[in-house]
């Protein structure tokens, strides 16, 4: 489901109540749980009243309702659409002669409206405007159509709902006024219409409109029949149950007249949805698309899009590419492992082969590869201990003067033993840097436990001095370092 048609969307725009109208039909019984959960906001109905509203109980009702007298009948039959469209006949021919004075009020000739019934009933299409019916006679007909039928327009199991919308008053901070709640009667109203049979619906919305412009006839002082004369006038035939006894229409006669008065002043808004009804039926659908669209795409899943196949494609040859450039990456590590191996012993072999070392990652696949080891003289700490040494103490440097008067290093004068220029360096080192030396900057004494861990830090680096140097250990010992 790719969403909405554009006729869809279309219709939508033009008709507000288009998914309202579309869920009452399409889906009868999820259509009454949202205007019963909408009624409870409003009216006070018992479990079993609210299921009568909405049509999931019976009414039973003691009146016995006579049998039609013939066959194809209108009046006295249970409303139908081939009815409804044999009593349009009579509305139309009305909506043209509202402006009559005593319409509805004043009877027509009883012989006149006999032989309309039975032209009716035999179902001829009647031409009204030859003149021989007027229009009272017409009117007539049309309050007795309505008063013989089975059940009252409104139906009887809306009857309890109806009495209480009268009473809905405004409140003014928590106290209730007898000033009408006309929006929350108007939604009560809408919600209730929406549940009518189709062609109940139908044919009250027909007569509605007929009352309603039969009222504004009467502002011009044409026929004098006010919303509240045609309520008093249609109540019984409209709202009024079949079987409702004296006593019942005592107590409610003035509010059920009030009632049917009330809904031909607003006739043109009471047949619309409730902003909130549109909204809910509008997401019960949007719903139904997103999971109709869920269960095309699970549905689908199954047939591997041209898309899909070439996903699918590489995915079957990602190993064999990943393991040609493993291949690749391991031959050029070895080949630089050996291009290590062959360097002469220098600075930058050793650091090659400390990044060999550290990362694992990078060091050759192949089998007969090993570690490279650590090359001989590389501290642990430092790059160089040589150089720095030669940067720490390059400023005093021992001055030996030469066969031609200059001065020069005695390191570099091969006449010089080996041994001489070890403690040489050693001796310029320790003027800075041995144990006597930091207690004199901190001001303690020779026994203070920094010598003790002073002396071996010393000796160490000493050690390895001399195997950079390539003489013995006793040399070194014989050095200041051991003082």
């Amino acid at each position: 489901m790719d969403g909405p048609s554009v006729q869809t969307i279309s219709q939508a725009i033009t008709n507000p109540d288009f998914w309202v109208d579309k869920l009452r039909f399409e889906d009868p019984e999820t259509f009454k749980e949202l205007c019963g959960g909408m009624l409870t906001r409003f009216l006070d109905l018992p479990g079993p009243e609210l299921s009568r509203v909405l049509g999931t109980s019976p009414v039973k009702d003691k009146r016995r309702f006579l049998a039609k007298k013939k066959a194809g009948g209108v009046f006295g039959a249970p409303l139908t659409e081939e009815g409804l469209a044999q009593i349009h006949q009579l509305i139309d021919f009305l909506g043209n002669h509202t402006h009559v004075e005593g319409i509805f009020r004043i009877p027509g000739n009883s012989h006149r409206q006999q032989r309309l019934k039975d032209s009716l009933n035999s179902g001829v299409d009647i031409d009204l405007d030859l003149g021989e019916f007027t229009p009272h006679d017409v009117a007539s007909v049309l309050k007795i159509f309505l008063g013989e039928l089975p059940e009252p327009l409104l139906t009887t199991r809306h009857y309890p709902a109806y009495l209480q919308v009268p009473d809905m008053m405004l409140f003014d901070k928590s106290v209730k006024t007898d000033k009408p709640n006309k929006e929350r009667q108007i939604e009560t109203y809408q919600l209730l219409f929406w549940l009518l049979p189709n062609v109940n619906r139908k044919l009250l919305q027909a007569v509605l409109s007929l009352l309603y412009k039969t009222a504004q006839a009467q502002k011009d002082h044409k026929n004098r029949m006010s919303a509240h004369n045609l309520g008093v006038m249609f109540a019984p035939h409209v709202l009024w149950p079949r079987s409702l006894t004296i006593a019942d229409l005592k107590d409610n006669v003035n509010k059920l007249n009030g009632a049917v008065a009330f809904i031909i002043k607003h006739s043109q808004r009471v047949f619309l949805a409730p902003v909130q009804l549109r909204a809910q039926c509008r997401l019960h659908y949007a719903a139904k698309e997103k999971s109709a669209a869920q269960q095309k795409t699970a549905s689908s899943g199954n047939t591997a899009s041209p898309s899909d196949e070439v996903a699918q494609t590489r995915a079957k040859k990602r190993p064999h590419e990943d393991a040609e450039s493993k291949t690749q990456t391991d031959l050029a590590l070895a080949q630089l492992y050996a291009h290590v191996q062959a360097m002469p012993d220098s600075h930058k072999k050793r650091k090659y082969v400390k990044q060999f070392n550290d990362h694992s990652n990078c060091t050759p696949g192949s089998p007969n590869h090993k570690v490279l080891p650590r090359t001989r003289g590389k501290h642990v700490r430092s790059k160089s201990w040589g150089a720095a040494i030669t940067k720490l103490f390059g400023s005093n440097k021992p001055q030996t003067q030469t066969r031609s008067g200059a001065h020069s290093d005695p390191r570099r004068s091969s006449q010089t033993p080996t041994s001489d220029r070890i403690g040489a360096r050693i001796s310029s080192h320790t003027e800075v840097n041995t144990p006597g030396a930091i207690c004199r900057n901190t001001k303690k004494t020779q026994d203070t436990p920094a010598k003790n861990r002073m002396i071996p830090t010393a000796f160490s680096q000493a050690q390895q001095l001399a195997e950079k140097e390539n003489v013995t250990l006793h040399d070194v010992e014989t050095s200041p370092i051991a003082l």
